[in-house]
């Protein structure tokens, strides 16, 4: 479900009852708590659709109470706390869902954000590995990793990665996440973005669309717009006025 604002589950108590199976016995949770569990979740979707998050903890730890431990929930509980800015309870939770399911994309995915968020990059960059090596088509996970990269100055890597991000999903940073993935969105980066949209356009011999976006790359103060220059993928553009109007060389 698209558009269930930005980005990604909290206490538990099983609760279940003891049935046969062969000569021991399996506690599996009642019917009545599994239906339970589906009606408090799905409230609390619907609360995160309308940006009521503090409504919808409340009903995803609702949830968890019914079912136990569930990767899918922990998650979701970790994006509504972090749409609220509690990074510590949806760091938490985010990693209680890669706990108990190793192989949840968007939980590793928004443990890397909350690493990068927090200015912990090389912490990040292994979450988002992880990430990506189970699923290389996660735009959010590329975009996340180039933030983390850009983060230790490693900006080559951060335009690799920004390059794929924007091949997946085009308009990753026009629309809002889904609904169970966060990804890091700043000025800083979206003035990046802007930079390798341009050189991506000059390579293809679209000079128009160039000049389009490293003018907004300008516009959002792009520290390294000069070297354009050096650039052979500009080199179209080295001679052309309207590019000095936007930078001189």
């Amino acid at each position: 479900m698209k558009g269930l604002a930005m980005t990604l589950m909290a206490m538990s108590m099983t609760v279940g009852v003891a049935m046969a199976e062969g000569n021991g016995l399996a506690v599996v949770p009642r019917t009545d708590s599994l239906e339970a569990a589906k009606t408090s979740e799905l409230k609390g979707d619907l609360a995160r659709l309308h940006d009521k998050y503090s409504e919808a903890i409340f009903y995803y730890q609702s949830a968890l109470r019914a079912t136990g431990q569930n990767s899918r929930l922990y998650n979701k509980l970790g994006v509504a706390e972090l749409q609220l800015g509690d990074r510590g309870p949806a760091r938490k939770h985010f990693s209680q869902a890669v706990k108990y399911d190793p192989r949840n994309v968007a939980a590793l995915n928004n443990l890397g954000a909350v690493a990068c968020m927090d200015r912990k990059y090389n912490p990040a960059i292994k979450y988002l590995k992880k990430a990506l090596a189970l699923e290389e088509t996660n735009a959010s996970a590329h975009l996340n990793m180039a933030e983390s990269w850009a983060g230790l100055g490693e900006m080559d890597r951060a335009m690799t990665e920004y390059a794929r991000a924007l091949e997946l999903d085009a308009d990753i940073l026009t629309s809002n996440p889904e609904g169970v993935v966060a990804h890091v969105s700043t000025p800083e980066q979206r003035a990046r973005v802007s930079y390798t949209i341009a050189r991506a356009y000059a390579k293809r011999g679209n000079l128009e669309g160039a000049l389009v976006y490293l003018q907004r790359a300008r516009d959002g103060h792009f520290a390294d717009l000069h070297k354009v220059y050096a650039d052979e993928a500009f080199a179209a553009l080295w001679d052309d006025p309207r590019l000095a109007k936007i930078i001189k060389r």
